[in-house]
């Protein structure tokens, strides 16, 4: 009886290694190269699909470049315009005429485009032959026909690039309006620069427009620039 029990355990344990040994092969054969594979095809999906981002990504970029190319080309129409937009230069006076409670009495473009390039900026002369120049904030009677030198003449820019020359003549309440004034002009979008300023005493009819004792009557030469393509 012990014997045959003893038989039936030495089988069981026999056919228990035989099903194990079994269902490893299985396992190894089967099973385990598919997972492999499996692995393996997961793998090569987060490889195509890191690749397929960075041609995305790729892709966007010349978009995004070609966006901020524009758009700072827009910007730089503003600060120098391709024509001399003088329309819109007016505008933008009379809107620092406004800010600063000023009175522009008169705004005198002297029709002289001159090349950055060759740029010597013209005398500015009243009837009386007075001619201002850049190292005075008077005028001065002179019988030189010096013409004082632009400080963008010795500086290579585009040929392009051209220069126009306006006087403004300004009142304002008092000297701090007046510097208001100025700092205004020079903020503006559109590049400019104050070359020349003379005042003058008011008149009784200036101190009357503007309500103050402390009025003042000066002339501004200011510079801007635009950009001809057509050279």
């Amino acid at each position: 009886m012990n014997d045959l029990m003893s038989n039936k355990k030495t089988a069981t344990l026999v056919i228990a290694a035989f099903v194990a040994l079994i269902l490893g092969a299985i396992y190894y054969l089967f099973i385990y190269p598919l997972n492999e594979e499996k692995n393996t095809k997961e793998s090569t999906v987060t490889t195509v699909q890191s690749e397929i981002a960075v041609l995305e990504e790729q892709l966007v970029a010349p978009v995004v470049v070609e966006e901020e190319t524009e758009e700072q080309g827009f910007d730089l129409k503003k600060k120098v315009p391709p024509t001399r937009g003088l329309d819109e230069l007016i505008r933008s006076i009379e809107e620092v005429e406004q800010v600063t409670e000023s009175i522009v009495e008169s705004i005198d473009f002297n029709n002289y485009d001159g090349l950055v390039a060759e740029s010597v900026l013209a005398p500015t002369e009243t009837e009386d032959g007075v001619e201002t120049t850049e190292d005075t904030t008077t005028t001065e009677a002179t019988t030189d026909t010096e013409t004082p030198v632009s400080p963008v003449a010795g500086i290579v820019l585009p040929p392009q690039l051209k220069l126009l020359t306006f006087n403004i003549s300004v009142l304002t309440k008092d000297y701090d309006h007046f510097k208001l004034f100025i700092e205004e002009l020079e903020a503006l979008e559109r590049i400019v620069r104050v070359d020349q300023l003379s005042f003058a005493v008011p008149g009784e009819e200036q101190f009357y427009a503007m309500d103050s004792d402390e009025t003042v009557a000066a002339e501004i030469q200011v510079t801007t620039f635009y950009y001809d393509e057509e050279l």
